[in-house]
């Protein structure tokens, strides 16, 4: 029993002592703040681009090469003019077709003749996370990452307002470059798809949720500035 117990402190002991140094060396974490620019977005007919945005970033390194990262990032623009184009008169729907509230009406078909000023509202935040690659390479840390997650759409039209929950993924890369010792420039691009579903005409209880036509996915794509933080130290 005596044998089994130093046996069992020395096996202990060798494992910590291996370990710890690798803890040591990867305890290093980052926070990223910065800008996010969102193009070729669906939410409105005539607005591809969402130039307003943030993007909050945090990462966990494993190692040198790999890190455990997590992203939030959010775009909205508001007072978008519907298309001129388009007549600005509610052209007749049955009550329960709540597609109609979707897709199959256009933006000014939720403006009449009274509502003078009628304006769309969008926005989308996205919540990802995923594995993060490195290159170290001097003062420059180049990176590529595959992230998952959901998204969450809005679009609103005077009164009229849907929102959708939706799977995200979002794989990308960037590099960061030092500044200083604690901090550094972020440029990051990444492609993001929301997977909609199917539409259903036959569920207008599910009203006020937005889907796409046709059921067709969301491609879009965000180029992000920021700064980041380096949190903890190396030995």
């Amino acid at each position: 029993m005596r044998r089994c117990a130093v046996l069992g402190c020395m096996i202990a002991a060798l494992t910590l002592g291996l370990v710890q140094p690798v803890v040591a060396q990867n305890n290093h974490g980052e926070l990223i703040v910065g800008y996010s620019f969102l193009a070729n977005d669906d939410l409105a007919v005539n607005q591809e681009n969402l130039p307003w945005g943030f993007f909050f970033d945090t990462a966990l390194n494993l190692n040198d090469w790999i890190s455990l990262a997590g992203d939030l990032n959010g775009h909205f623009k508001r007072g978008i003019e519907p298309s001129a184009s388009l007549d600005r008169v509610v052209p007749p729907q049955p009550a329960e077709d709540f597609q109609a509230f979707s897709f199959n009406r256009p933006e000014t078909g939720f403006c009449s003749a009274r509502i003078q000023d009628c304006k769309v509202h969008i926005q989308t935040i996205s919540a990802v996370g995923g594995p993060r690659f490195h290159v170290p390479a001097g003062r420059a840390r180049p990176f590529v990452h595959v992230m998952a997650g959901a998204t969450r759409s809005l679009r609103k039209i005077e009164f009229f307002a849907h929102t959708s929950t939706n799977f995200t993924i979002q794989p990308g890369g960037g590099i960061d470059v030092d500044m200083t010792d604690i901090t550094a420039l972020r440029i990051q691009g990444d492609y993001r798809r929301v997977f909609f579903p199917e539409p259903d005409q036959t569920r207008p209880g599910d009203f006020p949720s937005l889907v796409s036509k046709d059921g067709a996915d969301y491609q879009d794509f965000t180029f992000s500035v920021g700064v980041v933080f380096k949190l903890g130290g190396r030995r």
